[in-house]
Order: C-alpha cells, then sequence, then structure tokens
C-alpha cells in the first residue's frame, strides 16, 4: 500500500465525485461481466439501462458521478449504497467488509470526507518522494524540462 491504509484509499476513491470515463471501459460491466454474457448483477437496473443508452460507442464518455458530476461531495459514497457506481472497483468498496463502514462514514458525513481527503491527499503526496537529483517538477507535464 506505499504507506496508505484503508481509509487513506477509501477516501481518495472519493475524487471520483468529479470526472469522466469512456465507455470502452464499463462495456464489460454493462454486456459481459466476468465473462456471463449478462450485466454485472450489482449495479442498479435503471443506472444500467441509463449506461446502455449513454454508451453507444466505446469512446463516448460517462461521468463517474451520475448525481451531482460537477461537485465536489459526497454523493459518490452515497451512489455506491444505491448501486450506483460506475467503476467495478468503486462499488467493491460497498460490498467489501473492511471498506463498507468507511462507505457508510463519507456518505453520511460531509465535513468527514472532506477532512479526510485532506489528510489522505497529504499522505500520497508523500508516497516515494524524489529528492535531489533523482527526479524533477515539470513545466509542462508532457514533457521533460530541457536541460
Amino acid at each position: 500500500t506505499k504507506g496508505l491504509n484503508i481509509l487513506d484509499l477509501v477516501t481518495l476513491s472519493g475524487a471520483h465525485t468529479i470526472g469522466r470515463c469512456t465507455c470502452g471501459t464499463i462495456l464489460n460491466r454493462l454486456y459481459n461481466f466476468n465473462g456471463t454474457k449478462n450485466p454485472d448483477p450489482s449495479l442498479n437496473t435503471s443506472y444500467l439501462n441509463m449506461l446502455k443508452k449513454r454508451c453507444k460507442r466505446s469512446t463516448d464518455l460517462v461521468y463517474l458521478d451520475a448525481i451531482t458530476p460537477r461537485s465536489f461531495d459526497t454523493v459518490f459514497y452515497t451512489n455506491l449504497q444505491r448501486k450506483v457506481g460506475l467503476l467495478t472497483t468503486d462499488q467493491e468498496l460497498y460490498s467489501d467488509q473492511r471498506t463498507l463502514p468507511f462507505v457508510e462514514a463519507m456518505a453520511s458525513q460531509p465535513f468527514l470526507f472532506q477532512n479526510q481527503f485532506i489528510v489522505s491527499m497529504t499522505n500520497l503526496g508523500n508516497v516515494q518522494v524524489l529528492t535531489g537529483n533523482e527526479g524533477e517538477v515539470r513545466e509542462n507535464c508532457n514533457y521533460v524540462n530541457r536541460p
């Protein structure tokens, strides 16, 4: 876990309250979950039907949080409680007994999520920090800095 604990991982997953992914990422959940030729049974049926309508092509985009996609809030966690987690790894946070209590706490306590997100993001920022000449801060993230 590189110094991160379960609480950090559940909290940082909450960043999925903002953002999108391509439908290609979730097509197996919609049509052939684990090779069954059926949808993922953990998906809310209404949500499944909406995703099938939105995902005509694998390059189409869907919001990670279908309810409040532009708000940094705890709706991501309440979505998991309602079986409306877009990514399998997100939805599994609610079905795994090790992470379920954290999902429930975050869903019901926005202040907890906001404060813990700061702590967990700081913890993530301290993972394998490069110092001295071991790395560089890029002036443009797409390119290595010129010498």
